[in-house]
């Protein structure tokens, strides 16, 4: 573009924004799509699966947040390479990391599409003569996938980077109903209830529990998209550690929870969460919110999944964006793509190569 020149972004990134990025990307897609799975293999010990996890993660973060407080620069793993590798090894791990964001973005813009045709179809189902899971729907998916593709770009042309606000919100507090619903029916459940709901705990032993570990840990990953902003992040020695240990805090102080909530209270008498998901390991939450919310339960998980895709979709958009910038920096892309747009501050050309 006829603006863009090669100058460096500028730090605008605060606290609020960074723990958004790592937000968007960590909370609400993988719990909803694999808490199914880890009981189906482990039983109520999945809770465990995800507080072990979620140490497990915590140390992880802290290795990433030293690295980007070490290097605070924008591309993340890329520029972790070049710095302590070389810039052959950075050349292969950005292309893989690039690439993997770009494959993660397209998977949540098509499950966007999905849900929100979900909605559609809910809110057209009193229309006499609507017909449910009309000709098209996937079509009708992939149409909303691009449109929504489309408005994040524009977005992050005209926008600086941070975390999608809206989304991050409005799924923060569908999973906060879901918990503090589930909870407040608690009380109609008596101890022995609650007991017999973790009998057995260790339902397959602790392989069972090992699988569920390897099966949920991706539940976890994203705060390492903070780094990949590294370069517009203000005070980043400080801002970044910080913004990767709450993102990953707010994370499992709504998993942890809801795991419990939906173990408990999302059980009928004599029901079994395990026998529950492996009939239905992709829809187990909402499936358990309906039984102690009602159809309000079902529709406000569904909200949450909308809102997830969305804040994930942007968190890989705006990480793979500055990924390509920094290789281009180095000439491991066409050096074209590392410019900044003059009038709105970003890599218009890194954010729009997915697209050309």
């Amino acid at each position: 573009m006829s603006d863009a020149v090669d100058i460096g972004t500028e730090r605008s990134i605060g606290i609020l924004g960074a723990v958004g990025i790592g937000v968007g990307a960590i909370v609400g897609g993988g719990i909803l799509a694999l808490a199914g799975v880890a009981f189906s293999v482990t039983g109520p010990s999945a809770i465990l699966a995800f507080a072990l996890n979620g140490v497990i993660a915590l140390i992880t973060a802290l290795s990433f947040a030293e690295l980007s407080a070490a290097f605070p620069e924008s591309g993340g793993t890329y520029v972790f390479s070049k710095k302590v590798l070389s810039i052959r090894a950075a050349f292969a791990v950005g292309w893989v990391v690039w690439f993997a964001s770009i494959v993660a973005a397209v998977l949540y813009a098509v499950g966007a599409g999905y849900f929100i045709g979900v909605l559609f179809d809910g809110l057209l189902s009193g229309i006499p003569g609507f017909q449910h899971e009309w000709p098209g729907a996937y079509r009708t998916a992939f149409g909303i996938a691009l449109i929504v593709i489309v408005y994040f770009t524009l977005s992050l042309i005209f926008k600086k980077g941070g975390g999608s606000g809206i989304a991050n919100i409005g799924k923060v507090a569908a999973f906060s109903i879901l918990i503090i619903a589930g909870l407040a029916a608690l009380p109609r459940e008596t101890t022995a209830e609650i007991r017999r709901d973790f009998t057995p705990f260790l339902t397959f032993g602790a392989l069972g529990l090992i699988q569920a570990m390897g099966y949920t840990f991706i539940t976890l990953q994203g705060f390492d998209l903070i780094a990949a902003v590294a370069g517009e992040i203000k005070n980043p020695g400080k801002t970044i550690p910080r913004a990767m240990i709450i993102s990953l805090v707010v994370a499992l102080a709504i998993y942890i929870p809801l795991i419990f909530v939906i173990t408990v209270a999302g059980t009928r008498a004599g029901e079994s969460i395990t026998a529950l998901s492996r009939a239905n390991p992709e829809s187990i939450i909402a499936i358990t919110a309906e039984t102690y919310l009602g159809r309000a339960g079902y529709w406000i998980v569904i909200a949450a999944a909308i809102l997830s895709m969305l804040s994930a979709l942007y968190a890989n958009m705006l990480a793979a964006s500055r990924v390509a910038q920094s290789m281009a920096r180095d000439r491991t892309l066409p050096r074209t793509l590392g410019s900044v747009d003059k009038k709105h501050g970003t890599p218009v050309n890194a954010i729009l190569l997915p697209r050309q």
